[in-house]
């Protein structure tokens, strides 16, 4: 049985990556938003 330290988990994808200041760049359209923790993008879609 796999058990989890943490309740949450961070993938890493080919469609955001870190900014490496606390905020990640979603990069699925040319907008390229930057965003905060529990932040949306400009698409009301993405969240961080």
């Amino acid at each position: 049985m796999h058990t989890r330290e943490n309740s949450e988990s961070i993938v890493a994808t080919r469609y955001w990556h870190d900014l490496g200041d606390g905020r990640i760049q979603c990069d699925l359209c040319p907008r390229f938003c930057k965003l905060h923790s529990d932040q949306r993008g400009l698409c009301f879609v993405r969240k961080n």
